[in-house]
């Protein structure tokens, strides 16, 4: 017959048939096998997971911060081991390559997390630091004066431990902590030196006086507060007498040790910062 199918098409046919078969029971047992839980990923999402935390809610304290940081290198060890197999380099490179940007990441990571130092009940160490800062001004006829806001206890408290330190330095310092209350609220520590005009600043909002960024007083303050990781500013005030300086601790600023308007004032005039003037 002409429409007969060959012999070699049946065989062709069938040949093709088996191998469809074989294939859908090789797909039926793959997707029948049970899943290989991968430890690198789950490793890695968990640094991850840290990592977010912390950026959302730092740790107040450094031994907290340096606690996490180390349970993140740890955990991720394993991932970067393994993520570094396609690296084409001998495998005691690649891994050794993993290790050290694991490390160089977390360590970046927490310069930038870092948390600042918080007031505190100064330590005897911190005191003897603060006090040789002061030294070279002692026995000065300029009193000093430390006040607080009035009203925020924390504050007082805190500031009331310098009236000593002030004290065995040598200098004038009146032997109490004054309440206050500014006309203009003000966050962290501050000098405050005679100057500018009351009725002015009382009606502009940018009045302001001249202060001497030079005075070896405000410098030997200034230096024993960046001893205790601590930029303070500075401004004039009208009602202070001529001999008069006055240390005013206002509420904590989230970072005491970001630089201040006198700190990069300051800084240019002592060559510490070249450049321009700062005008802000």
């Amino acid at each position: 017959m002409a429409d007969r199918i060959p012999p070699w098409g049946r065989a062709n046919r069938r040949i093709e048939r088996e191998a469809a078969r074989q294939l859908a029971k090789s797909l039926v047992r793959e997707r029948s096998k049970p899943q290989t839980f991968r430890w690198d990923i789950t490793l890695a999402c968990l640094v991850g997971a840290m990592a977010v935390i912390i950026a959302i809610v730092p740790p107040q304290s450094r031994i907290t911060m340096s606690v996490w940081l180390v349970v993140m290198t740890f955990l991720g060890i394993y991932p970067a081991l393994h993520f570094t197999e396609w690296i084409p380099l001998p495998k005691w490179i690649a891994r050794t390559v993993g290790v050290l940007a694991l490390v160089g990441l977390i360590s970046g990571f927490g310069y930038i997390e870092w948390p600042p130092i918080r007031r505190h009940t100064l330590s005897a160490k911190e005191r003897v630091e603060f006090e040789n800062a002061l030294r070279p001004q002692k026995g000065s006829d300029l009193q000093v004066q430390i006040g607080c806001p009035t009203g925020d206890e924390k504050a007082c408290v805190y500031a009331e431990q310098f009236v000593a330190l002030f004290g065995e330095s040598e200098w004038n310092i009146q032997p109490y902590v004054s309440r206050l209350t500014l006309s203009k609220a003000q966050e962290g520590v501050f000098v405050y030196r005679r100057g500018g005009n009351k009725q002015d600043m009382m009606t502009r909002w940018n009045s302001g006086g001249w202060f001497n960024i030079n005075e070896p007083h405000l410098m030997a303050i200034q230096n024993a507060f960046r001893t205790l990781h601590t930029e303070i500013d500075g401004g004039a005030n009208p009602d202070l007498g001529e001999n008069i300086l006055m240390l005013y601790i206002g509420p904590e600023r989230e970072n005491e040790a970001e630089p201040t308007r006198l700190t990069r004032e300051t800084d240019w005039a002592t060559g510490r910062v070249k450049g321009p003037m700062p005008t802000q």
